[in-house]
């Protein structure tokens, strides 16, 4: 069984999992460290009224926008 992990409000985004039941539409996504970043949202809005996704990746734990940096 796969471990699973907390992304924000949701408790059980699965590690290794590509079908992750607890993420947002269109995710995970493949990292560039071989993990897999996981979405959630979050209760913020972005200036178009969606939700706001809170980002990690399963292996390294870095965010899409930490990634973005590099």
């Amino acid at each position: 069984m796969a471990k699973s992990f907390v992304l924000g409000a949701d408790l059980d985004h699965r590690v290794g999992d590509p079908a992750c039941g607890s993420c947002e539409e269109n995710y995970p996504e493949r990292c560039a460290c071989g993990g897999l970043i996981h979405a959630a949202a979050t209760s913020d809005q972005d200036a178009d009224g969606n939700a706001v996704l809170a980002t990690a990746c399963d292996v390294c734990g870095r965010s899409e926008d930490q990634l973005d940096e590099n």
